[in-house]
């Protein structure tokens, strides 16, 4: 014999668990990567957001860096065009008179001094004036002089830090350097030199310039200029964020629009002119760590938002998809529970009038319980189908009520005399009470009366061992209120709210294994809220059910009801005796 094999159980899987598994595959999954990519994104956007931030804040220290250099450029440019007249004749330069060429001293200006051999006989001429004293020196005089020689010095290399492709025919500048020791704001340090052509050349033969002191630059042309130039529109300089400063060869701040601040973000060397200077830009009130910091926060939040509004759309989706399942489910529930609460009092009416019909019973007593069972599932059918009518013209909108004076004691009254001899010989033992004087309320009375029927049927359906029911009517606070307990199976306090609904039926116990619709509550809830009432349940498995309608009453009723002028005044109403006993 060929041993068989075990083979694994086949596991059905519940639409509900499909559908989160499709869910967390197709939806959830897709979504989880893009967050991960989204957050690297961001990461590295907050890299380059850092690197943008840089770079706005060097352009704009290089839109400023060019504006000042242009400033100071033009006025070197004005305070040395008192030699043009020398341009016109190199030969004036033999016998210049100091006191033409220094008649116009520029404020600010230290030192003037002209050096050339432009002269025919290519002889050096010099004349410098400084410390309100002009020397004049000439041929090897000049060419031994360490002023001279000094001047010279830095007028060449301000002609190789020209771009040497161009003629030199504009200001040239050289930044001298000082010592961080002593006094320095008496040094000269920036000179400018204009080159002199003589009549014949096509290159300089000379020079004619002056020198800045520190003190100038940094009290009286730095805070002018500086101050004009922020305020340009094409300039991206808020002063309210941002704040400007200047540092010299010794890392010590000469000028700020801020005083108080000591550190910043970006810098750069403040050249031409300053080419020993740098300038330096940074926030008031943030740093470029904290401002990709916040842009990143910012843009996480967001992400994070429409990430949550994505997850809860989904979540409704899925609620919405996996509601209409259960929807779909309970319909199909639905008309099989119908179909079987159809065919059994059919059956049985259709049995018990073939036997009448044919004659064959004994007695008239077993004619008589023929046609009682008839008449009872003739009542038991007819529930079922005005529950059925009645939910689709709520379902359509159509439900209507005839509201009228009605004492909600009789109605009661009515529906248990009514199905008193079904549930008595059933083996209930029935109790109902009427508080005396209940006031008068309007209802609609066939509404109510189904109402109160199918509480009374689900206590009946769901009760196992202990057939017992309790009605009692009162007054409770202007309200009225009917109470219909059992001792039954009980409902899951997880289910109170559920049972209400459309088609559904809890799925456990006896209450799985008893035939129903699933309508009988929802009616029950949608006729009590028409009355402007609303109904409590009260129920643990295996302790019983109990439901109670409270009925709003209208405040001229209940004051009525206190004096004891309304009420059936029976004192109550008691079922008690099993008919079979």
């Amino acid at each position: 014999m060929k041993e068989l094999k075990n083979k694994r159980p086949f596991i059905r899987l519940s639409a509900r668990t499909k559908l989160i598994a499709f869910a967390a595959v197709a939806v959830l999954a897709p979504t989880t990567i893009l967050s991960v990519i989204q957050y690297r994104s961001l990461v590295d956007l907050k890299d380059k957001t850092k690197v943008a931030v840089e770079d706005n804040l060097r352009e704009t220290l290089m839109q400023i860096s060019r504006k000042l250099d242009m400033r100071f450029k033009k006025l070197a440019t004005d305070n040395l065009d008192i030699v043009n007249p020398l341009k016109d004749d190199s030969d004036a330069l033999e016998n210049i008179d100091s006191k033409h060429l220094f008649k116009k001293r520029p404020s600010g200006a230290e030192e003037i001094f002209l050096v050339s051999n432009c002269s025919m006989s290519r002889k050096t001429r010099a004349v410098v004036f400084a410390n309100n004293c002009a020397m004049r020196y000439d041929d090897q005089e000049a060419n031994d002089n360490p002023e001279v020689e000094k001047l010279t010095k830095f007028y060449k290399t301000a002609i190789l830090l020209h771009d040497p492709a161009v003629v030199p025919k504009d200001v040239l500048f050289y930044q001298d350097l000082v010592s961080e020791w002593g006094d320095q704001d008496s040094k000269s340090q920036v000179y400018s030199f204009l080159p002199i052509y003589g009549s014949k050349e096509q290159y300089p033969c000379g020079f004619i310039g002056m020198t800045y002191s520190r003190a100038y630059v940094k009290r009286t042309f730095l805070p002018s200029a500086i101050e004009q130039t922020i305020k340009i529109p094409e300039i991206s300089f808020n002063s309210t964020d941002l704040y400007l400063q200047v540092f010299d060869e010794n890392h010590s701040l000469i000028y700020s629009t801020d005083p108080e601040r000591k550190e910043y973000e970006v810098a750069i060397p403040f050249g031409p002119v300053f080419p020993r200077w740098k300038m330096a830009i940074g926030y008031k009130n943030a740093t470029i760590d904290s401002l990709a910091k916040s842009n990143f926060q910012k843009s996480l939040t967001l992400t994070l938002m429409l990430l949550a509004l994505l997850v809860i759309g989904i979540t409704l989706t899925l609620r919405a998809t996996a509601r209409e399942m259960r929807l779909a489910q309970a319909k199909s529930t639905f008309v099989s529970n119908v179909s079987h609460e159809l065919k059994t009092p059919l059956a049985l009416i259709r049995l018990f009038a073939e036997t009448l019909e044919l004659g064959r019973l004994k007695s008239e007593d077993k004619a008589h319980e023929y046609y009682r069972i008839i008449n009872n599932e003739s009542r038991r059918l007819t529930q079922l189908i005005n529950n059925i009518l009645d939910f689709s013209k709520i379902e359509a909108g159509r439900k209507e009520y005839n509201f009228e004076p009605t004492n909600i004691g009789e109605v009661v009254q009515d529906v248990v005399k009514s199905y008193e001899f079904q549930i008595t010989n059933a083996g209930f033992d029935l109790e109902l009470e009427i508080q005396a004087n209940l006031p008068v309320i309007t209802i609609d009375r066939d509404a109510m009366a189904q109402a109160v029927l199918n509480l009374l049927n689900n206590a009946v359906k769901y009760s196992a061992e202990t057939k017992k029911i309790n009605i009692l009517v009162q007054s409770r606070n202007r309200e009225l209120a009917i109470t219909i307990a059992d001792k039954g199976i009980g409902i899951p306090r997880s289910e109170h709210k559920k049972i209400f609904e459309k088609f559904y039926r809890v799925s456990t116990g006896l209450v799985h294994d008893t035939r129903g619709s699933g309508l009988g509550l929802a009616l029950v809830k949608h006729i009590v809220e028409a009355h402007g009432g609303h109904i409590l349940v009260e129920s643990a498995p295996g302790k019983g059910s109990q439901f109670t309608i409270l009925l709003p009453v209208p405040e001229s009723e209940s004051t009525q009801s206190e004096t004891g002028q309304s009420g059936i005044g029976t004192g109550g109403y008691s079922v008690a005796e099993n008919i079979n006993s």
